[in-house]
Protein backbone atom coordinates (compact mmCIF):
# COMPACT_ATOMS: atom_id res chain seq x y z
CA UNK A 1 0.00 0.00 0.00
CA UNK A 2 1.66 3.35 -1.22
CA UNK A 3 1.95 5.48 1.91
CA UNK A 4 0.57 8.96 1.87
CA UNK A 5 2.58 12.66 2.35
CA UNK A 6 1.08 14.17 5.23
CA UNK A 7 -1.50 16.87 3.96
CA UNK A 8 0.44 20.45 4.79
CA UNK A 9 3.07 18.65 2.04
CA UNK A 10 0.28 17.94 -0.49
CA UNK A 11 -1.20 21.47 -0.93
CA UNK A 12 1.99 21.86 -2.34
CA UNK A 13 1.76 23.27 -6.05
CA UNK A 14 2.71 20.73 -8.47
CA UNK A 15 4.62 23.16 -10.70
CA UNK A 16 7.01 23.43 -7.67
CA UNK A 17 9.37 20.33 -7.75
CA UNK A 18 10.96 20.86 -4.19
CA UNK A 19 7.94 20.45 -2.04
CA UNK A 20 6.70 17.20 -4.14
CA UNK A 21 10.04 15.78 -3.30
CA UNK A 22 10.00 16.77 0.52
CA UNK A 23 6.75 14.75 0.36
CA UNK A 24 8.10 11.87 -0.81
CA UNK A 25 10.47 12.29 1.84
CA UNK A 26 8.44 12.67 4.58
CA UNK A 27 6.18 9.77 3.55
CA UNK A 28 9.57 6.99 3.82
CA UNK A 29 9.80 4.56 6.01
CA UNK A 30 13.18 5.70 6.56
CA UNK A 31 12.20 9.42 7.49
CA UNK A 32 11.89 9.26 11.06
CA UNK A 33 15.92 7.75 10.74
CA UNK A 34 16.73 10.46 8.45
CA UNK A 35 15.21 13.05 10.94
CA UNK A 36 17.23 11.43 14.29
CA UNK A 37 20.38 11.30 11.68
CA UNK A 38 19.75 15.23 10.80
CA UNK A 39 19.54 16.41 14.69
CA UNK A 40 22.68 14.10 15.57
CA UNK A 41 24.26 15.92 12.75
CA UNK A 42 22.95 19.63 13.06
CA UNK A 43 23.86 19.46 16.78
CA UNK A 44 27.19 18.14 16.38
CA UNK A 45 27.15 20.99 13.48
CA UNK A 46 26.48 23.27 16.07
CA UNK A 47 28.88 22.33 18.60
CA UNK A 48 32.03 21.90 16.50
CA UNK A 49 32.85 25.32 17.34
CA UNK A 50 31.52 28.21 19.32
CA UNK A 51 31.64 31.10 16.48
CA UNK A 52 30.47 28.35 13.87
CA UNK A 53 27.21 28.30 15.93
CA UNK A 54 26.99 32.07 16.57
CA UNK A 55 27.25 32.21 12.76
CA UNK A 56 24.22 30.18 12.08
CA UNK A 57 22.35 30.82 14.66
CA UNK A 58 20.53 33.65 12.59
CA UNK A 59 18.81 32.33 9.15
CA UNK A 60 19.84 35.28 7.73
CA UNK A 61 24.02 35.04 8.62
CA UNK A 62 23.55 31.52 7.24
CA UNK A 63 22.47 32.23 3.99
CA UNK A 64 24.78 35.41 3.60
CA UNK A 65 27.97 32.85 4.17
CA UNK A 66 26.00 30.62 1.29
CA UNK A 67 26.06 33.89 -1.05
CA UNK A 68 29.66 34.29 -0.32
CA UNK A 69 30.00 30.50 -1.11
CA UNK A 70 28.14 30.52 -4.14
CA UNK A 71 29.48 33.40 -5.84
CA UNK A 72 33.43 32.28 -5.04
CA UNK A 73 32.82 28.74 -6.70
CA UNK A 74 30.64 29.92 -10.00
CA UNK A 75 33.83 30.62 -11.70
CA UNK A 76 32.07 30.10 -15.22
CA UNK A 77 30.00 33.19 -14.87
CA UNK A 78 32.31 35.49 -12.61
CA UNK A 79 36.28 34.14 -14.06
CA UNK A 80 38.87 32.47 -12.07
CA UNK A 81 38.50 35.00 -9.28
CA UNK A 82 34.83 34.03 -8.21
CA UNK A 83 32.28 36.86 -7.89
CA UNK A 84 32.15 37.20 -4.43
CA UNK A 85 32.36 41.21 -4.24
CA UNK A 86 30.39 43.53 -1.95
CA UNK A 87 28.01 44.66 -5.30
CA UNK A 88 27.08 41.11 -6.07
CA UNK A 89 26.46 40.20 -2.31
CA UNK A 90 24.11 43.47 -1.81
CA UNK A 91 22.41 42.19 -5.02
CA UNK A 92 21.96 38.71 -3.79
CA UNK A 93 20.60 40.23 -0.52
CA UNK A 94 18.23 42.54 -2.29
CA UNK A 95 16.28 39.81 -3.44
CA UNK A 96 12.99 38.47 -1.29
CA UNK A 97 13.48 37.66 1.41
CA UNK A 98 15.77 40.84 2.08
CA UNK A 99 19.03 40.72 4.39
CA UNK A 100 20.16 44.84 4.71
CA UNK A 101 23.30 45.94 3.76
CA UNK A 102 24.09 46.80 7.76
CA UNK A 103 23.63 42.86 8.44
CA UNK A 104 25.71 42.65 5.46
CA UNK A 105 28.44 44.74 6.32
CA UNK A 106 28.21 43.59 10.12
CA UNK A 107 28.78 39.61 8.48
CA UNK A 108 31.80 40.85 6.20
CA UNK A 109 33.48 41.97 8.72
CA UNK A 110 32.21 38.73 11.04
CA UNK A 111 33.83 36.67 8.71
CA UNK A 112 37.17 38.44 8.05
CA UNK A 113 37.99 39.35 11.86
CA UNK A 114 37.06 35.19 12.72
CA UNK A 115 39.62 34.40 9.51
CA UNK A 116 36.52 32.74 7.54
CA UNK A 117 37.41 34.85 4.59
CA UNK A 118 40.12 37.08 3.37
CA UNK A 119 39.41 40.21 1.30
CA UNK A 120 41.66 41.18 -1.75
CA UNK A 121 41.79 43.71 -4.59
CA UNK A 122 39.79 42.75 -7.84
CA UNK A 123 42.19 42.37 -10.40
CA UNK A 124 39.62 43.35 -12.91
CA UNK A 125 38.38 46.75 -10.83
CA UNK A 126 41.01 47.67 -7.84
CA UNK A 127 38.34 50.05 -6.60
CA UNK A 128 36.38 46.78 -5.56
CA UNK A 129 37.74 43.69 -2.98
CA UNK A 130 36.33 40.16 -3.60
CA UNK A 131 36.20 38.04 -0.50
CA UNK A 132 37.73 34.39 -0.56
CA UNK A 133 37.01 31.52 1.48
CA UNK A 134 40.08 30.29 3.37
CA UNK A 135 40.90 26.84 4.74
CA UNK A 136 39.03 27.59 7.63
CA UNK A 137 35.70 28.46 6.05
CA UNK A 138 36.03 24.69 4.07
CA UNK A 139 36.66 23.98 7.74
CA UNK A 140 32.82 24.88 8.80
CA UNK A 141 31.74 23.32 5.60
CA UNK A 142 32.64 19.66 6.37
CA UNK A 143 30.25 19.42 9.06
CA UNK A 144 27.31 20.34 7.36
CA UNK A 145 28.31 18.55 3.84
CA UNK A 146 28.82 15.39 5.95
CA UNK A 147 25.52 15.62 8.08
CA UNK A 148 23.76 16.42 4.44
CA UNK A 149 24.80 13.99 2.10
CA UNK A 150 24.84 11.33 5.18
CA UNK A 151 21.16 12.08 6.12
CA UNK A 152 19.89 11.92 1.88
CA UNK A 153 21.84 8.52 1.75
CA UNK A 154 19.13 6.79 4.49
CA UNK A 155 16.37 8.26 2.21
CA UNK A 156 18.09 7.44 -1.58
CA UNK A 157 21.19 4.91 -0.60
CA UNK A 158 21.83 4.41 -4.10
CA UNK A 159 22.89 7.88 -5.35
CA UNK A 160 25.49 7.43 -2.42
CA UNK A 161 25.98 10.95 -1.80
CA UNK A 162 28.73 11.07 0.75
CA UNK A 163 30.77 8.98 -1.69
CA UNK A 164 29.97 11.53 -4.18
CA UNK A 165 31.15 14.18 -1.49
CA UNK A 166 34.42 12.24 -0.66
CA UNK A 167 35.54 11.14 -4.13
CA UNK A 168 34.61 13.88 -6.48
CA UNK A 169 36.36 16.82 -6.17
CA UNK A 170 33.95 18.91 -8.29
CA UNK A 171 31.04 17.77 -5.93
CA UNK A 172 31.31 20.65 -3.86
CA UNK A 173 31.09 23.60 -6.12
CA UNK A 174 28.83 21.60 -8.24
CA UNK A 175 26.68 22.16 -5.45
CA UNK A 176 26.95 25.70 -4.75
CA UNK A 177 26.71 27.04 -8.09
CA UNK A 178 23.49 25.22 -8.93
CA UNK A 179 21.58 26.00 -5.09
CA UNK A 180 23.09 29.96 -5.73
CA UNK A 181 21.55 30.35 -9.56
CA UNK A 182 18.50 28.79 -8.11
CA UNK A 183 18.67 31.73 -6.03
CA UNK A 184 17.21 33.79 -8.83
CA UNK A 185 14.49 32.00 -10.08
CA UNK A 186 13.13 29.58 -7.36
CA UNK A 187 11.47 30.16 -4.01
CA UNK A 188 13.82 30.23 -1.69
CA UNK A 189 13.86 28.29 1.83
CA UNK A 190 13.26 30.79 4.05
CA UNK A 191 10.04 31.68 2.40
CA UNK A 192 8.39 28.58 2.07
CA UNK A 193 8.54 28.40 5.89
CA UNK A 194 8.17 32.12 6.98
CA UNK A 195 7.14 31.91 9.90
CA UNK A 196 9.26 29.05 11.33
CA UNK A 197 12.22 30.76 10.04
CA UNK A 198 10.96 33.71 11.70
CA UNK A 199 11.05 31.99 15.23
CA UNK A 200 13.26 29.38 15.07
CA UNK A 201 15.69 31.52 12.37
CA UNK A 202 15.90 34.85 13.90
CA UNK A 203 16.68 34.18 17.74
CA UNK A 204 19.92 33.30 18.45
CA UNK A 205 20.30 29.73 20.27
CA UNK A 206 16.16 29.13 19.43
CA UNK A 207 17.11 26.62 16.30
CA UNK A 208 19.29 25.33 18.50
CA UNK A 209 17.50 24.76 21.29
CA UNK A 210 14.34 22.85 19.26
CA UNK A 211 17.36 20.20 18.36
CA UNK A 212 17.22 17.91 22.12
CA UNK A 213 13.54 18.89 22.74
CA UNK A 214 13.22 17.01 19.38
CA UNK A 215 15.53 14.56 20.01
CA UNK A 216 13.87 13.34 23.61
CA UNK A 217 10.65 13.96 21.87
CA UNK A 218 11.65 11.04 19.25
CA UNK A 219 13.15 8.50 21.88
CA UNK A 220 10.93 9.44 24.67
CA UNK A 221 13.87 10.78 27.01
CA UNK A 222 14.37 14.00 29.34
CA UNK A 223 15.39 17.08 27.80
CA UNK A 224 18.80 18.12 29.33
CA UNK A 225 18.54 21.06 31.58
CA UNK A 226 18.76 24.32 31.57
CA UNK A 227 22.00 24.73 31.76
CA UNK A 228 23.15 21.70 30.17
CA UNK A 229 21.50 23.44 26.58
CA UNK A 230 23.07 26.72 27.73
CA UNK A 231 26.53 25.20 28.36
CA UNK A 232 26.08 23.25 24.98
CA UNK A 233 25.58 25.52 22.18
CA UNK A 234 27.26 28.44 24.18
CA UNK A 235 24.30 30.16 25.09
CA UNK A 236 23.17 31.88 28.63
CA UNK A 237 20.53 30.25 30.88
CA UNK A 238 18.70 33.36 30.77
CA UNK A 239 18.41 33.08 27.10
CA UNK A 240 17.34 29.06 27.11
CA UNK A 241 14.43 30.31 29.20
CA UNK A 242 13.07 33.08 27.31
CA UNK A 243 13.34 31.10 24.17
CA UNK A 244 11.12 28.30 25.71
CA UNK A 245 8.98 30.56 27.28
CA UNK A 246 8.46 32.52 23.84
CA UNK A 247 8.00 29.20 22.58
CA UNK A 248 5.55 27.87 24.31
CA UNK A 249 3.51 31.17 23.62
CA UNK A 250 3.90 30.50 20.04
CA UNK A 251 2.37 26.90 20.19
CA UNK A 252 5.69 24.86 19.66
CA UNK A 253 6.79 23.75 23.60
CA UNK A 254 4.85 22.95 26.31
CA UNK A 255 6.45 23.54 29.90
CA UNK A 256 5.78 21.95 33.10
CA UNK A 257 5.96 23.15 36.85
CA UNK A 258 9.68 23.37 36.94
CA UNK A 259 10.08 24.72 32.97
CA UNK A 260 10.84 21.72 31.58
CA UNK A 261 9.43 21.63 27.67
CA UNK A 262 8.09 19.20 25.76
CA UNK A 263 7.36 19.19 21.77
CA UNK A 264 3.69 19.89 21.21
CA UNK A 265 2.21 18.10 17.57
CA UNK A 266 2.31 21.66 15.70
CA UNK A 267 6.47 21.55 16.50
CA UNK A 268 6.20 17.72 15.41
CA UNK A 269 4.28 18.77 11.83
CA UNK A 270 6.57 22.17 11.56
CA UNK A 271 9.68 20.50 12.08
CA UNK A 272 9.37 17.47 10.05
CA UNK A 273 8.49 19.61 7.54
CA UNK A 274 11.01 21.82 7.43
CA UNK A 275 13.73 18.72 7.81
CA UNK A 276 11.75 17.17 4.56
CA UNK A 277 11.96 20.63 2.87
CA UNK A 278 15.54 21.14 3.53
CA UNK A 279 16.75 17.76 2.49
CA UNK A 280 14.41 17.99 -0.64
CA UNK A 281 16.69 21.19 -1.33
CA UNK A 282 20.24 19.01 -1.04
CA UNK A 283 18.84 16.59 -2.69
CA UNK A 284 17.75 18.55 -5.81
CA UNK A 285 21.46 20.79 -6.00
CA UNK A 286 23.52 17.55 -4.68
CA UNK A 287 24.07 15.58 -8.47
CA UNK A 288 26.71 13.53 -9.82
CA UNK A 289 28.15 15.38 -12.85
CA UNK A 290 26.11 15.29 -15.49
CA UNK A 291 28.35 12.69 -17.96
CA UNK A 292 30.36 14.20 -21.01
CA UNK A 293 28.72 13.88 -24.77
CA UNK A 294 29.75 10.95 -26.83
CA UNK A 295 32.73 11.56 -29.25
CA UNK A 296 30.82 11.31 -32.79
CA UNK A 297 33.40 9.50 -35.50
CA UNK A 298 35.53 11.84 -37.81
CA UNK A 299 34.42 8.79 -40.10
CA UNK A 300 30.79 8.70 -39.14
Amino acid sequence: MRERAPASFRRAEETDPLPIQAARFAAMPAFDAAVRAYIAGMTGFRRSNRVVNKLISYHARWRLAGYLLYLHADRERFGPEGGATYGNLLEMCSRPPEISPRVLKTMLALLQFTGFVKARRNSGDRRSKIYQPTPRMQDFMRPWLCYATGTLDILEPAMRRARLWQDDPSFVDRFLVSSGRAHETAKPLAERMPEWVAFFGARDGAGAVLLPVMLADLDGTPVPRRAELAKTFGVSKTQVTRILQLGEMQGYFVLDDAGVPAATELLRVTFGKWVATELAFYAQHMQPAAPLPARTSALS
